[in-house]
């Protein structure tokens, strides 16, 4: 009995040397997934694991959050702080573990059994025992390409979680202009607020004094209430957009007094190059990359199931027994193999080729789609940049000339005091108007930038908000150029 429970133990610990010991690494790949970010926006990530860079990361928040907030700085506290990203990066800890599962062999079966005679043998009853231990060989066969498959998989959950890193930050981006831009519409509509007031006055005087009808007076009284309801609705949007992009940073309570500048960046001189940026999105798009990942795991799946599909279960042992009537022990090998004669896996097969041209279909509909995002996205920026160059060269000029010659006019008594602030109010409509193209303008180059999967640096010169009114702008020289990294 003794040799035999001594073989077993040699054979389970032979096995156990071949498995080996292996530990999950926390990082879990994230250092990847830093390299890439780094990469494409230039914005570095923290996973929240309880060590002590966690308090760190909260500091710098706050202190970000101290100062007018610029974009990039409402970018990178998303990035540090925003709770479903840290959820998203706990992908990577569950990849890592499944790669960490594939490269380890299946435990071994230990079995025994006892039986009892219901007779004596030689004067005495004797148990008959037996006692085996069982390893599958076919795992040990299958487990190179087992990591391999798991592997890739790893590196589509890296590409995945980059992906949504970079969606968030485009999130961020857009909805950073577009509460600048209601910040600076609400400052407009305000005066007008103001002017229509001025208006009710001089014609509720008018109308005590008897030289104004009461139609005009109400068209009057109308008109400031029309602008009052602008003005709140303007106020109601601005707390939306506000907690929307207090949501996308993470942040609550104190830390939601934060401030941004109070204009919007004026247009750049010149525009990107817009030539091959369907390629470029192409190559570097990380949705597009993680789907090409994802067509590998199945077919390297597929390799896996038609090169073993006729030996699924393979298992090798050693038996040890007693027996009693001989009083000998009898040890050996066993083999266990299943049969292919009913399920040679042939509707597993299937499924995996049709899960195999499923995802070639899908990934070449993705490359067709982000061409075409890209094209769109493209042509709005064109057409978003050549509306905001009219108002600015053609409309908001024509406004103020409008505006300087009512003056004259309004002087020289030839015109009322309405019209005077009629031509006004018209001049701060088409600076709100100029305020939303430019918004539209910024957030199709925040899209164009995720569409391409990089990142388009703009100079610090073009993003330093105005110093003169919107409504007499004049552009500031600046380069808007290029930057995708590989």
């Amino acid at each position: 009995m003794t040799h035999r429970l001594i073989a077993i133990f040699i054979t389970l610990m032979c096995i156990g040397v071949l498995t080996g010991c292996a530990s999950v690494p926390k990082e879990a790949g994230f250092p990847d997934v830093q390299n890439i970010i780094e990469q494409r926006i230039g914005r570095r990530l923290h996973w929240n694991q309880g060590t002590s860079e966690d308090a760190a990361v909260v500091d710098t928040v706050r202190s970000m959050l101290q100062q007018e907030l610029t974009i990039d700085e409402a970018v990178q506290i998303a990035l540090l702080n925003n709770r479903s990203l840290q959820a998203t990066y706990e992908e990577l800890g569950i990849a890592q573990a499944d790669l960490v599962q594939a490269g380890l062999l299946r435990n071994p079966l230990f079995g025994a059994s006892f039986r009892f005679p219901d007779k004596t043998v030689g004067g005495h009853r004797s148990t008959n025992t037996e006692f085996s231990v069982v390893q599958d060989f076919l795992d040990l066969l299958v487990r190179p390409l087992r990591k391999k498959v798991a592997s890739t998989q790893f590196e589509q959950v890296k590409l995945r979680v980059g992906n949504a890193v970079l969606d968030l930050a485009a999130e961020v981006r857009s909805a950073y202009y577009a509460l600048q831009a209601d910040e600076q519409t609400l400052e407009m509509r305000r005066t007008v607020v103001q002017a229509t007031e001025a208006a009710v006055d001089i014609a509720t005087r008018q109308h005590d004094a008897g030289t104004l009808k009461t139609l005009d007076l109400a068209n009057q009284q109308g008109f400031h209430d029309q602008a009052k309801l602008d003005m709140t609705r303007t106020d109601i949007q601005i707390v939306a957009d506000r907690e929307r992009l207090n949501r996308l940073m993470g942040i609550w309570g104190a830390d939601t007094m934060w401030k941004l500048p109070e204009r919007l960046p004026e247009l750049p001189e010149s525009e990107i190059p817009m030539e091959h940026l369907e390629s470029i999105a192409v190559s570097q798009r990380l949705d597009l990359a993680a789907a090409r990942q994802e067509m590998q795991v199945i077919a390297y799946a597929l390799s896996l199931t038609r090169k073993y599909r006729y030996f699924y279960v393979f298992d090798v042992g050693v038996d040890t027994e007693h027996d009693v009537a001989d009083d000998v022990n009898i040890t050996g090998p066993n083999v266990t193999i299943e049969l292919p004669i009913f399920d040679q896996r042939q509707a597993e097969i299937a499924r995996l080729e049709a899960q195999l041209r499923q995802s070639q279909r899908r990934l070449s509909s993705l490359a067709i789609d982000i061409r075409s995002e890209v094209r769109e996205v493209r042509n709005r920026l064109l057409a978003a940049r050549n509306v905001v160059k009219y108002y600015h060269d053609v409309v908001l000029p024509l406004r103020k000339r409008i505006v300087d010659e009512s003056q004259l006019y309004y002087n020289g008594m030839l015109i009322g005091v309405y019209e005077l602030l009629l031509a006004k109010q018209n001049q701060i409509n088409a600076g709100r108007e100029y305020i939303d193209t430019l918004r539209d303008y910024w957030i199709a180059g925040s899209d164009l930038e995720r569409a391409v999967g990089g990142r388009l640096i703009v100079t610090e010169e073009a993003t330093r908000p105005p110093a003169q009114p919107v409504d007499q702008p004049a552009t500031q020289p600046s380069e808007l150029q290029k930057h995708i990294h590989q």
